[in-house]
């Protein structure tokens, strides 16, 4: 594995791979950031690029988000005192309809049909849908789609080993009580309307998507 030394955390880190033409290069695999519209700007119609994205339950993924901020003394102002998820669903701090924004280029003000429409489009042509919930299949899929090859034969340490990685002590796991129902079930789905819809699109790309790795053995 071979990595490029251009940082596409920032704006001004993409900005250097568009005038080093890191997104024509036939070298470039993969590329990661946050910035996702920013990013598109790298490639061309000629040398195009798609989507990879881990997809979570809007509710599980906000609940999570604050007990690892909880953990995290780096927002311990910010968090400090709300010590319960309630709380946090009542604080400005609340995420509001992240996916949605993210995929719209639309990071603030009012949402609507529109964003949604844009994000949803977004997931149909550019996008390879991964679900957390789904682990191991979204793993086969991206190693049939990367062509990645297992270089030792299955055996019973292997599989151990990818069901913990996968499912009970993945790194960065953020155990907690889920949010199943009550208050704070109520504001956050307020919060997250048009993420939950987008959530359930995913779910059927998802689906569908299977059919493009139907008969392909895995490494896993």
């Amino acid at each position: 594995v071979k990595f490029a030394a251009v940082d596409l955390s920032y704006p001004d880190g993409i900005a250097i791979a568009k005038s080093l033409n890191v997104g024509l290069s036939d070298r470039v695999d993969l590329v990661s950031s946050p910035y996702l519209w920013d990013t598109a700007g790298i490639f061309d119609g000629y040398h195009k690029g798609y989507m990879v994205a881990m997809f979570r339950h809007p509710i599980e993924r906000a609940t999570s988000l604050y007990f690892s901020m909880r953990k995290n003394p780096q927002y311990e102002k910010q968090v400090g005192s709300l010590s319960s998820i309630e709380q946090y669903a009542k604080s400005s701090l609340v995420e509001n309809n992240w996916m949605t924004r993210f995929l719209s280029n639309t990071l603030s003000g009012e949402l609507t049909p529109q964003h949604e429409a844009i994000a949803k489009e977004v997931l149909r042509t550019k996008c390879l849908i991964g679900l957390l919930r789904d682990k191991t299949e979204t793993m086969r899929r991206l190693e049939v789609l990367f062509n990645l090859k297992a270089k030792e034969k299955r055996s019973k340490r292997r599989e151990e080993c990818q069901e913990k990685l996968l499912y009970w002590d993945w790194p960065g796991k953020n155990r907690h009580e889920p949010v199943v129902s009550g208050e704070a079930w109520d504001i956050l789905h307020k919060h997250n309307t048009f993420d939950l819809r987008l959530y359930e699109y995913a779910e059927k790309l998802f689906n569908a998507q299977g059919k493009l790795f139907q008969d392909t053995p895995s490494a896993w």
